[in-house]
């Protein structure tokens, strides 16, 4: 508690860089291009992550009937591009951010949040009129990793983010603030580009919770801020959320868009099926 916020900063920098596996994660993460085989293929070069992942897919939980005897046919039969990715992306930063020694860390919310957000701004992505155009890849990770600062937060000064997760009133960016000298979007992008994610991403991360109005400019950031906004409102209504109303009118129909979100949210029950599959020890699964 006695550190400043430069010695927090270099903790921050001093965190080791994921694996090569995760690198490799990470780079396919955003690539529109990657087909279920390659996909396949980056996984299987490592066969703990392999054994992981076929364990999930074969787990009673998916309730599969069969064995899957390949990361491919677990991407076809079961589990789904999207779900591979970001299963193979929690494991892969499993070890490097561990959660917990901060218990109010709730990390199924986190990952459910992380995943609706990612599917939201994918969806939402071809509806933004003009240019440029982001591609849904890059949104999608940029959603998925959206809240990868507050997960470093929790996991380098636990006990300063059990004060922030715990604290009964006020604003949890600014408490962030106050104690460790940096909000987890500033920490988010930090930890980004020290990872070498692209640029588009890291500002992605940065901007995810500004006003709209400021990030009108930047497509990408713009459309991953209101996805957040999206997927954190939905927790509190039944139903889909309405699409914010100072979003700007260069989304076009709004009839369309409500029908985009509207066919988001109805899976949300797969996406806390997701975040349960990513929170837990795939060994459990």
């Amino acid at each position: 508690m006695n550190q400043d916020p430069r010695s927090r900063l270099f903790r921050l920098q001093d965190l080791a860089l994921p694996s090569p596996m995760a690198q490799e994660i990470l780079a396919v993460l955003a690539d529109d291009q990657a087909d279920l085989e390659e996909v396949a293929a980056i996984i299987e070069t490592y066969p703990e992550l392999t054994t992981r992942i076929l364990r999930c897919a074969n787990s009673a939980y998916y309730g599969h009937r069969g064995k899957i005897q390949s990361v491919a046919e677990a991407i076809i039969r079961v589990l789904g591009l999207s779900m591979t990715k970001a299963l193979a992306l929690s494991l892969s930063l499993e070890s490097l951010l561990r959660v917990e020694s901060c218990p109010a860390f709730r990390e199924e919310r986190h990952w459910y949040l992380s995943v609706l957000s990612a599917h939201l701004a994918r969806a939402l992505t071809p509806l933004r009129n003009g240019e440029p155009h982001p591609s849904p890849g890059a949104a999608y990770a940029a959603g998925l990793l959206h809240d990868l600062g507050i997960r470093a937060l929790a996991a380098l000064f636990p006990a300063e983010m059990q004060r922030v997760f715990t604290a009964e009133t006020g604003d949890q960016r600014a408490l962030m603030r106050e104690l460790l000298g940096m909000d987890a979007e500033q920490a988010g992008a930090f930890l980004a580009r020290r990872w070498g994610l692209p640029e588009p991403l890291c500002q992605a991360i940065a901007l995810c919770r500004s006003p709209l109005a400021e990030v009108r400019d930047n497509p990408l950031a713009e459309g991953v801020a209101i996805a957040v906004v999206l997927a954190e409102n939905s927790l509190e209504r039944e139903g889909p959320p309405p699409f914010p109303e100072t979003a700007g009118t260069h989304w076009g129909s709004r009839t369309e868009i409500a029908r985009v979100i509207a066919g988001v949210i109805q899976r949300a029950e797969e996406f806390r099926t997701m975040a349960r599959a990513l929170t837990r020890p795939a060994g459990d699964a």
